[in-house]
């Protein structure tokens, strides 16, 4: 069986200056083109260029990397255009290609030279904001009732299932989430005293209500506790200096960016893995934290909170503060052992095996 996954913004940049990395093989594209590997399946990853990493040239599957076109009219880390996916679809029969998003014109491409076995793996739960969400409107509307209508459309969230169902005839029951290796994201033998914090150091993600909330719990339940924080970004220097003006510098440590090994280990004996963020989607640190055994305590912003509260993965509540961390700690045995049990349901291995599924009900 041949699969292309059509999914060019490999990770996710704040804007058109996209950062330079060494690998991809911490990235959720990455690992799932493995799991279908891992099932017997021929896989192809189709990606932005611009995405490539700098060092590696040797992938253990085939990465088509496009060219992307007419840049200013389409911002390539928002909606980029890969003209030489036309060819590759009319040049190379796949039985399935796999393309993220309904508002994308990679899947626009898709659904015109690849329409019998096209699915489309949708994660928006509302309209983006490109051009004051006019430009999000006119292509729900329009789209997907001309060009769309006989394509099978699966979701990565509940949110996103009912928001896509306003404007796509052929929504799946299945939800799809994100998953993760569950050999790189094993289990710790024992918990540390720490909190953890994984994501980019950038305005949005509000890591310094963070570093205030640990100061607060720290000052007022444990003062043996630490905090990891792992990530770059341009808010690195006045983080550092926020801790030492809130006198916590010498329990929270700023380590960088991290590889998969090494984040893990740090992660899976953390007793809880704390999300501020302003704007999200579905955050694939959420569900290495879970898939680690770690819980999450989060703003309601990411489309995975929703999981977090109805599975008592952590907490997911607007506003949390340190009396919730102390909460999480009192029950840290409860919030793990959830955790544990739900993992297998974040695997790789298990989203490919709903892919198949949904192959053989919607496409075979």
């Amino acid at each position: 069986m041949k699969v292309l996954f059509v999914n060019p913004i490999i990770y996710t940049p704040e804007n058109t200056q996209i950062p330079k990395v060494e690998t991809i093989d911490d990235t959720m594209s990455y690992d799932l083109c493995r799991a279908f590997q891992r099932a017997g399946v021929d896989i192809t990853l189709a990606a932005a260029e611009e995405w490539h990493p700098i060092k590696e040239d040797r992938f253990p599957f085939p990465i088509l990397w496009l060219k992307s076109s007419f840049k200013q009219l389409f911002p390539i880390h928002r909606i980029p255009v890969n003209l030489g996916l036309i060819r590759h679809l009319r040049t190379h029969r796949y039985d399935m290609v796999i393309t993220s998003e309904v508002f994308s014109m990679d899947t626009l491409l898709c659904s015109l030279f690849a329409r019998k076995r096209t699915i489309i793996w949708h994660e928006m739960a509302k309209h983006n904001n490109m051009g004051g969400g006019m430009l999000s409107r006119i292509w729900y509307n329009v789209i997907p009732r001309l060009f769309m209508r006989s394509i099978p459309v699966v979701a990565r969230s509940e949110q996103a299932r009912a928001f896509i169902s306003r404007y796509c005839r052929r929504v799946n029951h299945a939800v799809i989430e994100h998953g993760v290796d569950l050999e790189t994201f094993a289990l710790a033998e024992r918990k540390t005293n720490s909190f953890c914090v994984v994501s980019q150091l950038i305005p949005r993600k509000r890591i310094d209500g963070i570093i205030r909330i640990f100061s607060d719990y720290h000052g007022m339940h444990d003062s043996e506790c630490r905090l990891v924080v792992i990530g770059e970004g341009v808010e690195r220097a006045s983080l550092e200096r926020l801790t030492t003006d809130l006198g916590v510098n010498d329990v929270v440590e700023f380590t960088g960016r991290l590889g998969h090994h090494e984040l893990q280990h740090t992660l899976a004996e953390a007793k809880a893995m704390l999300v501020n963020t302003e704007k999200d989607n579905s955050m694939i640190s959420i569900v290495e934290a879970i898939a680690s055994g770690t819980p999450v305590v989060t703003t309601t912003v990411p489309l995975n909170a929703a999981t977090i509260q109805s599975k008592r993965l952590g907490l997911a509540k607007d506003g949390w503060d340190a009396d919730d961390l102390a909460l999480i700690d009192r029950h840290l045995d409860e919030y793990t052992a959830n955790c544990r049990a739900y993992r297998d349901f974040l695997s790789t291995d298990y989203k490919v095996q709903q892919f198949l599924d949904i192959y053989e009900s919607e496409i075979r």
